[in-house]
């Protein structure tokens, strides 16, 4: 049985962002995809998002059952791995 990782779920805000900006590219040279969510334009995803962290800082990850907030590349990797994604190249 193959293990199909967790989804990825991104609490970020549209406008400029340096964290969100390198967290989303991360992501993407990942190859990756994820679920976003504008903590400036819904107020229910700015909620959650402290919710789930108790800070109102961008970008907020879910990913399995950890929060990150604010994490490095090397933070989210190890995150990723942790919960079943391949990050090997092929």
């Amino acid at each position: 049985m193959t293990n199909i990782p967790n989804e990825i779920v991104m609490y970020a805000r549209e406008r400029f962002c340096p964290d969100v900006t390198r967290t989303r590219l991360h992501l993407t040279d990942l190859g990756l995809t994820w679920t976003e969510f504008d903590v400036d334009a819904d107020p229910e995803a700015r909620g959650a998002a402290v919710k789930a962290s108790g800070r109102s800082n961008v970008p907020t990850l879910i990913i399995g059952n950890q929060v990150l907030v604010e994490p490095s590349n090397a933070e989210l990797d190890r995150a990723l791995v942790a919960a079943g994604f391949d990050l090997s190249e092929d």
